[in-house]
């Protein structure tokens, strides 16, 4: 893309705003390049900029930045975090394409913080779970999406520190060895996620209709599996005698 000085009516963040709009917009693109910057601009500073826009560049750099966001890291992606959501998802009818295209608009993607080092934000990999959590209603979607995003956290808990995001996903509580957290899940859907770490049997097994599944951080790495309702008081709210014994007997297995 031609760089381009802000018109007298375009500060620097109104040019910045223009240029993603461009960047996310494939309907917006298609207008500059089929009725011109006239059709398109709002107003003299826009103009100026539209007017100098390369087009072939423009659409270069917008598959680049699409594949920035579903592949955001070396050797991660969206893809590969969240491949059972994804398969749940593509038995509907949805494609990969139909879903990255409904995150570039979606307001939860301008929580993520795409450029390195400008402000605070979430990871694409939160963003992107609250984007498909926002439509979700079958349980074993909305639970694999949760799950999926829970491993993605943990596992940067466990790896990288300072975070270089934020979390907003609630229930992460610190403790002495790092972090841990629990979420409640359908049996049926716990049964479909394969071997787990946490050392007991699948809900199902146990006659169970719901599955307590916990997720720690160590020095040795992350942790996760079913848990037993016992080691869920662990994450009670309030003070009590019964949240401190689940609490101290995870201690002496090292996970607290």
């Amino acid at each position: 893309m031609t760089a381009v000085e802000p018109g007298a009516s375009l500060d620097g963040e109104r040019l910045t705003d223009l240029l993603m709009r461009l960047l996310l917009d494939a309907d917006l693109r298609a207008r500059l390049a089929d009725e011109g910057a006239e059709a398109v601009a709002a107003d003299p500073g826009e103009l100026e900029c539209l007017a100098s826009v390369d087009l072939a560049e423009l659409d270069t750099t917008a598959r680049r930045l699409r594949s920035q966001v579903w592949r955001p890291g070396s050797g991660g992606s969206l893809a590969t975090t969240f491949p059972r959501s994804l398969r749940l998802l593509q038995d509907t009818g949805a494609t990969e394409s139909d879903l990255l295209t409904g995150f570039l608009g979606s307001p939860h993607f301008a929580r993520f913080r795409l450029i390195p080092y400008t402000a605070p934000g979430l990871s694409a990999e939160e963003a992107f779970a609250s984007y498909l959590l926002e439509g979700a209603e079958a349980r074993a979607l909305r639970d694999t999406v949760t799950h999926e995003l829970m491993i993605a956290l943990f596992t940067a808990l466990t790896c990288e520190q300072p975070l270089s995001f934020v979390i907003e996903a609630e229930g992460i509580v610190p403790t002495e060895r790092g972090h841990a957290a629990v979420r409640t899940y359908a049996a049926s859907s716990v049964a479909t996620w394969g071997p787990t770490t946490g050392g007991r049997p699948p809900a199902e097994a146990q006659g169970t209709d719901e599955a307590h599944y916990a997720y720690f951080t160590t020095p040795a790495g992350l942790a996760h599996g079913v848990v037993s309702g016992r080691v869920a008081e662990a994450f009670e709210a309030g003070p009590s005698e019964r949240r401190e014994t689940a609490r101290r007997a995870l201690a002496h297995r090292g996970l607290w």
